[in-house]
């Protein structure tokens, strides 16, 4: 296998999705111990938002407000 193939398999982006638990586990583990572990952060950095933490907070925030 050769090493690019490799490296485009294991840092993989996607989009949050606070409506996946999957999602929300992994920003707990990263919260919890301020690392995401050796794969790096599994989401991709969306437009207006300048880092990834703050994204997922506001995305969370918002998807639970709208539940209210």
């Amino acid at each position: 296998m050769s090493t690019l193939f490799s490296l485009k398999h294991r840092f993989v982006k996607r989009i949050f999705d606070p409506a996946n638990a999957e999602d929300l586990a992994a920003y707990k583990k990263y919260v919890q111990t301020d690392n995401w572990g050796p794969d790096g952060c599994p989401f991709e950095l969306e437009w207006p938002w300048l880092d990834i933490p703050s994204m997922l907070s506001h995305k969370i925030s918002q998807h639970f407000v709208e539940q209210i």
